[in-house]
């Protein structure tokens, strides 16, 4: 096979792996001002007519992994692959070992895995992945919501999508300018921009991974200490007029 060189831009998020909702995952990344290089072992069938750039190999080979430009990249998220047609921990083994490829190229990197089986967390820890998604249980969490808050589905709809250019939610690095200011300083700055503070994330040090503990709704007198988080829901944005009716 021919190989096809393409220009991998730095900075970006790897998606390693293509499954049922890895194009929502793509757009979502795109939509949310992210560059975004995917790794499968065949272009996916739904980005054929995509300007989308898609390095195809093995997602566990470092040469796949090199020219996706791992080394350049910001996060990786490492999808569950054939998870309907292979037993859970085989699919799981099979990320993990992506998981581990990735790390061990580009140990700042900050990486997300997907398993299918919670009892396999252990071993994502030991490939030193920065998060760990259950897909399964996020479902299940956000049906028994639904189901329990009448009329909230819309409500999580818009927090959790920014490809529909209304209202998400997001997380800000504080500007060093705030050490040592209180929390209701911060977050008053941040309604005055017109958006809503809901909480923030301080990393654990002390941990051999870049670990982010939240709080939510913290103390206004509370002193930031930098590096820190503000977690928040942007302003919704005006809709645009593409003379559509």
């Amino acid at each position: 096979m021919t190989e096809i060189f393409v220009n991998i831009p730095q900075g970006h998020t790897l998606i390693c792996g293509w499954n049922s909702h890895a194009l929502k995952v793509l757009r979502e990344l795109e939509a949310s001002g992210h560059p975004v290089v995917v790794v499968a072992r065949r272009r996916p069938e739904e980005l054929k007519n995509s300007a989308a750039t898609v390095v195809e190999g093995d997602i566990s080979d470092d040469e796949t992994l090199k020219r996706a430009g791992v080394e350049t990249a910001t996060s990786a998220v490492i999808l569950a692959e054939n998870a309907g047609s292979l037993p859970a921990d085989t699919v799981d083994a099979r990320s993990i070992l992506a998981a581990l490829a990735v790390e061990s190229l580009h140990p700042e990197i900050y990486s997300v895995l997907e398993i299918i089986n919670p009892e396999n967390e252990r071993h994502a820890q030991n490939a030193n992945v920065d998060n760990v998604v259950y897909c399964n249980r996020l479902i299940a969490n956000y049906i028994a919501l639904c189901a329990s808050q009448r009329g909230i589905s819309n409500f999580a709809n818009d927090l959790f999508s920014h490809s529909d250019n209304r209202s998400s939610l997001n997380a800000m690095d504080l500007d060093p300018q705030w050490q040592g200011k209180t929390i209701g300083e911060v977050f008053a700055a941040v309604r005055a921009q017109g958006d809503l503070p809901l909480g923030v994330m301080r990393r654990d040090d002390n941990d051999s991974r870049q670990v982010w503990r939240h709080e939510i709704n913290p103390a206004a007198g509370t002193k930031a200490e930098l590096p820190m988080k503000v977690i928040y829901i942007s302003c919704e944005k005006p809709e645009q007029n593409n003379g559509e009716r």
